[in-house]
């Protein structure tokens, strides 16, 4: 004797999963963008261009134009690591509230 195969509605197993692991998270919680991330991801986190583009909700070019700013307090502080504009939140950030301000 092999075992026998039972057939549950979907909503009937969810509850069961559910009643012995909690409800599952839902789709759109786990998919959180750089726009919210920003904000509450440890301030020492390291985040791309493009985050910092999608955070900004404006085109990459801004970001390069806003590193790229003559001006000290208006110039998006960044580094290079590998060639590549790395920036710190906790420094974009800042730079954000600054700008905001109008300083």
């Amino acid at each position: 004797g092999g075992l026998g195969t039972v057939s549950l509605p979907r909503e009937a197993l969810l509850e069961l999963v559910a009643a012995e692991h909690g409800p599952a998270p839902a789709a759109a919680a786990t998919a959180v963008g750089w726009r919210e991330r920003l904000w509450t991801c440890p301030q020492d986190s390291r985040l791309r261009v493009a985050d910092v583009a999608e955070a900004l909700g404006r085109p990459r070019s801004f970001v390069y134009r806003a590193v790229a700013a003559k001006r000290g307090v208006h110039r998006l502080p960044a580094t290079r690591l590998g060639g590549e504009l790395v920036f710190v939140a906790g420094a974009v950030r800042a730079w954000l509230a600054c700008e905001e301000q109008g300083a």
